[in-house]
């Protein structure tokens, strides 16, 4: 089959646009093997949980959206840019909705808006079962699943659920482990429950990720390219797990490139972009009568997403003005109506929205402040204790007894420490660089020209007393500088009686020497320890001023 596309005449027919599809002889096909039977997706029976607590059923609608920015660096005002224009939906509990579009469309950025991530630069309402939405009690009834899954990569299935349910819910120990039993049988991870999550395949990572956020039950979930990076399989497991978790009353939108026809027929109801504007909207079923009616006719052969797609981007001409038109004229809705009717599927196509609203959800978090900063603080513990705590220690157990220091508990356990302490600012230091970094480039670059003058002015290459007087400040700023010397007072201090020496006479026999040399010998061990968990807190509390003003900026 070939494809063409005609532009009628304007004086005949104004605006309208056909596609013509050729027939041609089609190779033979193979023959069909009748003994295959198709074996049935368990994951589809996460719809039904007992254990989970009740949720309100929620309809999420926009009017007149729209989202500008401003163009060029903040010194340089270039004007403002629109990302999405006039848009206005309404998406309603028990839905599977799928926004799509080509890449720019402005698909994310409706979806940050709708979940919350986006305020500043945004003009409309969203409202809630009818209501204007409240931001913070609506942050509390949803959930926004990235496309990259930010998982704690030491921590296992089940201390990563665990840590999910104790924030989350207000419940007795029993009741969430009952809880997390149920949610991962029915996702298809209960058989990797001990294994970290940096062992888990793409597929696990994506239903470990709504996993998590199930736990409370959001009546709201949202999801950014859930499929981006996974295999064929997987993205049948992922969207057959959505499909379901929408069945059982939830309202699930997500973010879709280009779907292939056997998860594009999944969906429930489309909201697809272009350009930042509507060109259509409505179930699944409609899209190719609608497109009919404008004149633009699918070939049979031919994926619908990929035909959507192929029009919004231009391979056949431009035709958005005429499919935005079509959006703003209120064609989608009645051409809808009348396909349903004309089909006889009335109910199927145009199934009611949802409205229950028995109780107003409450915007407290299940958990006080002082137990989230606990569970969180015990998180952080574990990981530290599995990622640069354990590699210290085996470090430091080596280099020890292979150079023959002295064969002493106390000095042993004093090099650890300072090893462990230094590790632990360093990687304060990483994080800071790593949240403060616009890009993970930068932060690659900054990462290890910040370490040169730490490395360089830490007494280890250059004694105190030979830096220039001007520079003698960033001694005192260097972390290492307290590590080493820390290192150097719980080795050749403390009292150590003269080292051995196979000849007549040895340099630096007696420990003093050293210390002299190195210039410590007025130093004091406890002082060390306190710098290092000085620099330690302050590198911690950066970052979190830094992560808190860039969500802050970015909304």
């Amino acid at each position: 089959m070939s494809l063409m596309l005609g532009m009628a005449d304007k004086a005949s027919d104004p605006g309208s646009v056909s596609i013509i599809v050729e027939d041609r002889p089609q190779p033979q096909e193979a023959p069909l093997l009748t003994h295959l039977k198709k074996v049935e997706n368990h994951i589809m029976e996460a719809q039904r949980f007992s254990h989970l607590p009740k949720r309100t059923a929620v309809d999420l609608e926009f009017r007149d959206l729209s989202y500008t920015i401003r163009e060029g660096p903040w010194w340089k005002k270039q004007g403002f840019k629109a990302l999405i224009k006039c848009l206005s939906g309404k998406f309603c509990s028990r839905e599977f909705i799928g926004i799509m579009g080509p890449s720019g469309a402005g698909k994310s950025t409706l979806m940050n808006i709708l979940a919350g991530y986006r305020e500043t630069g945004m003009t409309g309402e969203i409202l809630v079962n009818g209501k204007l939405r409240d931001l913070r009690t609506f942050r509390k009834m949803s959930c926004y699943i990235m496309q990259e899954d930010k998982l704690q990569p030491h921590l296992t299935v089940q201390e990563a659920m665990m840590v999910s349910a104790n924030l989350k819910l207000n419940e007795s120990s029993e009741v969430k482990k009952e809880l997390i039993k149920e949610i991962l049988t029915a996702l298809g991870l209960h058989e990797c429950v001990h294994t970290r999550t940096a062992s888990l395949s793409g597929g696990q990572c994506k239903r470990l990720a709504i996993s998590l956020e199930l736990v409370n039950n959001p009546p709201v979930m949202f999801f950014d390219e859930p499929t981006s990076g996974l295999d064929s399989a997987s993205c049948f497991q992922v969207v057959s797990l959505m499909k379901s978790l929408a069945q059982g009353g939830r309202t699930i939108i997500c973010t879709i490139h280009q779907p292939s026809a056997k998860l594009f027929e999944m969906f429930d109801k489309l909201y697809i972009l272009s350009q930042g504007q509507c060109i259509f909207k409505g179930s699944v079923p409609f899209l190719i009568p609608y497109l009919s009616a404008l004149g633009l006719r699918c070939p049979t052969y031919h994926n619908p997403a990929d035909f959507i797609i192929e029009l919004a981007s231009g391979e056949y001409g431009d035709l958005n003005p005429v499919l935005f038109e079509a959006v703003q004229g209120g064609m989608c809705a009645l051409e809808e109506k009348r396909h349903c009717i004309d089909k006889n599927t009335l109910n199927l196509c145009a199934a009611k929205c949802v409205n229950d609203s028995g109780h107003d959800e409450s915007n407290t978090f299940a958990t006080s402040s002082l137990t989230q900063f606990c569970i969180l603080f015990k998180r952080a513990l574990i990981s530290i204790c599995r990622d640069q705590l354990i590699c210290p220690i085996l470090y430091c157990s080596i280099v020890y007894w292979m150079t023959e220091q002295p064969p002493e508990a106390s000095r042993y356990l004093l090099f650890l420490a300072l090893s462990i302490c230094t590790a632990l600012v360093a990687q304060s230091l990483g994080l800071l660089v790593g949240a403060a970094s616009t890009s993970l480039q930068v932060a690659t670059f900054v990462g290890p020209v910040t370490a040169i003058p730490v490395l360089l002015f830490s007494g280890y290459f250059v004694n105190f007393d030979t830096i220039p007087d001007y520079l003698q400040w960033s001694s005192y700023v260097s972390y290492v500088r307290y590590g080493f010397e820390g290192v150097i007072l719980s080795i050749y201090g403390m009292n150590r009686t003269e080292l051995e020496c196979p000849g007549r006479d040895c340099k630096f026999q007696r420990p003093e020497e050293v210390l002299q040399l190195l210039d410590v010998e007025d130093a004091k061990l406890y002082m060390d320890f306190i710098v290092l968990g000085i620099f330690f807190f302050i590198l911690r509390l950066a970052t979190y001023i830094v992560l808190r003003y860039k969500i802050k900026s970015e909304r």
